[in-house]
């Protein structure tokens, strides 16, 4: 393997485990939101939870494809790591509408 090779395939890992490290945040946060919904009234915690409940979905469908990327020398993560950052990106998107509904019930 040369060294081109193992500086990809090292580069390779450090994205994924900081992807890894990325969604792990935002189960914490996700969780975190929930405790939230319960301390809210019914209308809005039912709402919260509904985009929880999108955020969780996302998040889960970012493991599953996070987990398919093969960590060996040379693997081409392009494509896989994109498809991630895209659903972190669903997942922001229900995290930040699930807290702004929070935040108006609370009438900050």
């Amino acid at each position: 393997m040369s060294t081109t090779e193992n500086q990809t395939a090292s580069e390779d890992g450090a994205t994924i485990e900081r992807l890894e490290r990325l969604l792990d945040d935002w189960r914490g946060r996700i969780d975190e939101l929930l405790v939230q919904a319960n301390l809210a009234s019914k209308d809005v915690s039912e709402t919260v939870r509904a985009q929880a409940n999108t955020a969780q979905n996302a998040l889960l469908a970012a493991k599953n494809q996070l987990a398919r990327i093969p960590k060996d020398a040379g693997s081409n993560i392009g494509s896989l790591r994109s498809g991630v950052e895209k659903l972190i990106d669903d997942i922001r998107n229900a995290y930040e509408s699930a807290e702004a509904t929070i935040r108006r019930s609370r009438g900050e």
